[in-house]
């Protein structure tokens, strides 16, 4: 998820939102640099609302990427529940480029500008991270961090994002120990979906030689893939993906229609396509020898719906995923304006990151068998070696 770095944008947005009942999810994913679709009235309760379309502000800060930047909204049309972009979107502007697949939009590679707020810096391997070398060297484990704009570190500077954190501690404690160097790759780009974060690591991850994946996620997980491919599939894009293909089959659903038409034949599926993406990241990391654990993250300011996260955990459980970090109450209790990054904007500020980073740290210091070469480096192993 990401935000529009108008907040406009955001406040016409929400109020449009609340006041007529709108699903984001209803924006399509057109191409790069033009919005093929309008907002429209989805007619909805608040209850179905509420239930089809969980992590509303998610959805809208998707759409604000959508949108795109500076105050490009007619309030009038905005009032009518349609919005049509004026400006350039996320994809055509500072941060990413498109590109011609699943991901629909990469982050550029070799960056160095300041963006709502923040500074961002990408690497020659196009992450928000330091630089690393192509291979991984000797002596050295490697995590790769698959996630979102969370994982991103959307509205903090460079090397506040949780992932960070997590990892100086890592190697320090490693290196401290006499153990191994300590990397993670993030490979979280800001907008993507389940689907689009497995698609992206697939292309790029590998290559880089990982012994354990880090599948972030939150609870919008759920229906996010189905959103995405309302709008994927009228370009041909998705067909084809073991992703999604034998839901799509079971949906029969078939080329040639449009973002309405394929709505209410692909929203029934919505979990389907979830657990297609947990499956097959799986198994992909099975075929590589690679450990993978699934890491849930809380949204600023939304309450879980614990019975949301143990359907994502059981899908992850099914899949085959070989750890389960349920991290969602990290913020129970807490305001939730300590937490954020802006009013306008509930993504987790340096501290709510500094937080995710010591639960996460935690429940990895639990599970030593996920990094075995880590754990042969602690002090007490080297103490009972001869």
């Amino acid at each position: 998820m990401i935000r529009s770095s108008s907040q406009t944008v955001q406040f016409v947005a929400t109020a449009a939102i609340l006041a007529w009942g709108l699903a984001p999810g209803r924006l399509a994913s057109g191409m790069p640099g033009r919005l093929r679709e309008t907002l429209r009235n989805d007619q909805m309760s608040q209850a179905d609302y509420e239930k089809m379309e969980r992590g509303y502000y998610e959805q809208l800060l998707d759409a604000g990427r959508k949108l795109g930047a500076p105050g490009a909204i007619d309030p009038e049309s905005a009032q009518r529940g349609r919005a049509e972009a004026q400006a350039v979107p996320f994809e055509g502007g500072p941060l990413a480029l498109g590109v011609a697949d699943l991901r629909e939009f990469v982050l550029k590679p070799n960056l160095s500008v300041d963006h709502a707020g923040a500074r961002w810096t990408t690497n020659a391997l196009g992450m928000r991270d330091r630089a690393y070398e192509a291979s991984k060297p000797p002596n050295t484990i490697r995590i790769a961090f698959v996630g979102d704009s969370i994982g991103a570190g959307w509205g903090i500077g460079d090397g506040q994002s949780f992932e960070s954190i997590l990892e100086r501690e890592l190697d320090a404690r490693s290196r401290q120990a006499g153990g191994p160097a300590v990397e993670i790759l993030n490979f979280a780009v800001p907008g993507h979906g389940p689907g689009q974060r497995w698609e992206h690591f697939s292309r790029v991850g590998w290559p880089t030689e990982p012994d354990l994946v880090l599948f972030e996620s939150t609870q919008a997980d759920l229906g996010w893939d189905e959103r995405r491919l309302r709008g994927l599939l009228p370009r041909g894009i998705g067909w084809d993906s073991p992703m999604y293909r034998d839901v799509l089959r079971r949906a029969h659903v078939r080329p040639g229609g449009t973002v309405e038409s394929y709505k209410p034949m692909l929203r029934p599926f919505r979990e389907e396509f979830a657990a297609g993406v947990l499956r097959t990241a799986a198994a992909d990391c099975r075929t590589h020898g690679v450990p993978i654990a699934l890491v849930v993250v809380p949204r600023v300011g939304k309450a879980t719906d614990k019975a949301e996260i143990q359907r994502l955990i059981a899908s992850a459980r099914d899949a085959g995923f070989s750890a389960l970090f349920d991290l969602s109450d990290t913020y129970q209790g807490i305001e939730p304006n300590t937490l954020a990054v802006g009013p306008n904007d509930y993504h987790p500020n340096a501290q709510g990151h500094a937080m995710l980073a010591r639960r996460l740290d935690a429940a990895l210091q639990r599970q030593p068998r996920l990094l075995p070469q880590l754990a042969s480096g602690s002090e007490e192993e080297r103490g009972r070696r001869p």
